[in-house]
């Protein structure tokens, strides 16, 4: 007898869970509240603001969804995105906006998720406070981490596209910003040129003119190379001799193999200035490489000093 009331119990409770999940998986018409912040494309204002009101709607939803709402405390901000032409200005208020329910009805329905269908905005207008900021061009850096296959290598700087945009802040902030900075972008093995896209971080406090910039890194095949260059000298005085020691020194580099056959000895100038050489305490000094072809990298200079000898001229 008791085993067949535990039993009936079970049955009960099992009926009445079944019930409850069948109840709360239906759809039902009901009113919610939720916070709203809008995020819009105004020149020189800021891009984010929170409404005065809060968004008062009608709207179905599964049960399940109802009973969640209901036993937050706090509910969560919609957030959408609405073009500056669906903005209208206060004209007594400077940095007052507004938004009809009308125009933002698909942006709200949209952000809050396919579990939620917004049959009406009952709020008529939506308040917003959007404060002018001031803006300035800064440098884009690029960050990266680049490898490239044996024999190939990168001559010229990653080309950025733009290599600056235009920063939107407040005065205070505006004067912190000295560069923008992309995402690390990781390329390995290389042998051809890259192209691609890389995303900005958006430095605190600012919104930019654009979230991305293009990049290429050229990249070619290389050739080692040596060349015997003479050492001039400038600055010497009419009854002054300098003779430099060697009077010729190597000069080791890299440069793109379809430019070896076109560099010669005579694309570059290594001077040694009189007056510099005659302040160095110890007698030796590095000549200065004044001309050089633009297309060379890991240059090497032996020996990396030289001697001078100054005789007096009769």
């Amino acid at each position: 007898m008791k085993r067949s009331r535990w039993v009936l119990i079970l049955c009960i409770a099992a009926a009445f869970f079944l019930w409850v999940v069948y109840t709360l998986s239906n759809e039902y018409t009901a009113y919610f509240r939720f916070p709203l912040e809008v995020e819009t494309n105004l020149d020189g204002r800021a891009n984010i603001s929170q409404a005065d009101n809060t968004l008062f709607l009608r709207g179905k939803t599964r049960g399940f969804y109802i009973i969640r709402y209901s036993w937050r405390k706090k509910s969560p901000s919609v957030k959408i995105f609405a073009d500056q032409t669906l903005m209208g200005k206060y004209p007594d208020k400077n940095d007052k906006f507004f938004l009809l329910a009308d125009d933002i009805h698909n942006l709200v329905n949209d952000a809050l998720g396919e579990d939620f269908q917004v049959e009406t905005i009952l709020s008529d207008t939506i308040r917003l406070e959007y404060r002018q900021v001031q803006s300035r061009f800064v440098p884009v850096q690029f960050v990266s981490d680049i490898s490239y296959m044996p024999q190939y290598m990168s001559f010229e700087p990653v080309r950025a596209y733009p290599d600056s945009v235009l920063v939107y802040a407040e005065e205070p902030y505006l004067d912190l910003i000295r560069e923008v900075r992309t995402r690390k972008v990781t390329l390995n093995n290389l042998d051809q040129t890259v192209e691609g896209i890389a995303r900005l971080e958006i430095p605190a406090n600012a919104r930019l003119s654009r979230s991305e910039i293009n990049y290429e890194v050229m990249v070619s095949r290389y050739v080692e190379m040596s060349v015997e260059v003479p050492v001039t000298t400038r600055n010497v005085p009419s009854r002054r001799e300098l003779i430099i020691l060697p009077d010729k020194v190597t000069l080791q580099f890299r440069c793109p193999f379809d430019e070896a056959a076109s560099i010669g000895a005579g694309d570059f100038s290594l001077v040694v200035d009189y007056n510099e050489f005659t302040g160095k305490a110890g007698g030796k000094i590095t000549p200065a490489l004044e001309e050089a072809p633009v297309m060379i990298s890991h240059l090497q200079m032996t020996p990396q000093f030289v001697d001078g000898i100054i005789q007096n001229r009769y």
